[in-house]
């Protein structure tokens, strides 16, 4: 351990060994990591990936920590953050290249926060990211996820993304176009497989009046503040029910065939009426405000957290013959 440290260490100045990852997640929850690497450029996470696969050295890579369940145990390797502050880099409207009909291009780096790019990209007048104001977390995370809000999807604007391709303990550069990314709702390519990592991404958005996207940004943030529960979370554990529902269930849960005709079923809702909300496991908790999100009291371990998890699917599906799966990732 120590020598694959020093190793480390050598190479990249900035490593740091027994890092309690609780602090860099916003459930709060997780264990002590190996060996830890803050990175804030596409280069030097090349860098990274290139010496962790000549030397054999386990890593993983995590943006602004949200959406993500940590054991308590940590991690047995390198965990490398890849995220900086958009704010960093000030972009300027010449690094936007008009495609015409008022499209413009413009290529952000995955390690960007969501906040920084809705923010910036609103003082310079471009749309197409105010569905995200509010959301935690990097661009990279963002798209691994298929993110979406409010009617709104990462994927939505999306031309193309800078990858890099670990394959046969090699690691690649290549671009994928957005159909090779496989996105589908809150999924991806990229979530699905640990082969590829995502540097950055290029983008078409449209200029428009600051004053008009300023208003967007505004009204969602205030429907986000008024729809999301406070507290430490990793957002929502669950993906809503695309799929079959057993229409017997319609006479009792009309709502049920209310969203059934509309092709999604807010997990939700199928958890709220198995009477789940507010239920407590540790310092786990159901949100009583939403039951789509596990609270962290400030004191949860990942096991409460896992049997919360186990609670809600077994009632799920008992009561609406439905399988649900989970939204965030776990690793331990």
């Amino acid at each position: 351990m120590q020598e694959i440290f020093e190793k480390l260490k050598n190479n990249f100045p900035n490593v740091e060994q027994n890092v309690l990852l609780k602090n860099y997640c916003t459930f709060h929850i997780g264990g002590m990591a190996d060996y830890f690497l803050e990175v804030g450029d596409g280069d030097e996470l090349k860098k990274v990936i290139f010496f962790c696969k000549d030397n054999n050295i386990k890593f993983y890579i995590i943006g602004g920590g949200s959406n993500i369940l940590v054991s308590d145990n940590g991690y047995k390797g390198l965990i490398i953050i890849y995220r900086k502050k958009f704010k960093e880099h000030k972009i300027q409207e010449n690094e936007f290249e008009e495609i015409g009909q008022g499209k413009f291009k413009i290529e952000l780096d995955a390690s960007f926060l969501l906040a920084d790019i809705v923010g910036q990209m609103m003082d310079i007048g471009f749309s197409g990211f105010e569905w995200a104001a509010g959301i935690p977390g990097t661009l990279g995370g963002a798209i691994n996820g298929n993110a979406g809000a409010f009617g709104g999807t990462i994927s939505d604007d999306i031309l193309g993304i800078n990858v890099l391709k670990i394959k046969d303990g090699t690691v690649e550069t290549s671009v994928f176009s957005k159909s090779d990314c496989k996105f589908a709702y809150r999924s991806s390519i990229f979530k699905t497989s640990q082969d590829f990592i995502i540097v950055s991404a290029a983008f078409v958005l449209e200029k428009k009046d600051k004053e008009i996207i300023s208003e967007k940004v505004s009204d969602i943030l205030k429907k986000r503040l008024g729809k999301h529960p406070k507290g430490y979370s990793a957002g929502s554990v669950f993906k809503n029910y695309e799929g079959e529902v057993n229409k017997k269930l319609f006479k009792k849960y009309p709502e049920l065939q209310a969203f059934s005709e509309k092709g999604i079923v807010p997990i939700g809702y199928l958890i709220e009426q198995c009477g789940l909300k507010g239920t407590r496991i540790g310092d786990a908790q159901i949100s009583p405000d939403h039951a789509n999100f596990i609270i962290n009291l400030d004191g949860a371990k990942s096991d409460n957290v896992l049997k919360l998890i186990s609670l809600i699917k077994r009632e799920v599906k008992e009561k609406f013959e439905i399988e649900i799966c989970e939204e965030i990732k776990y690793l331990g």
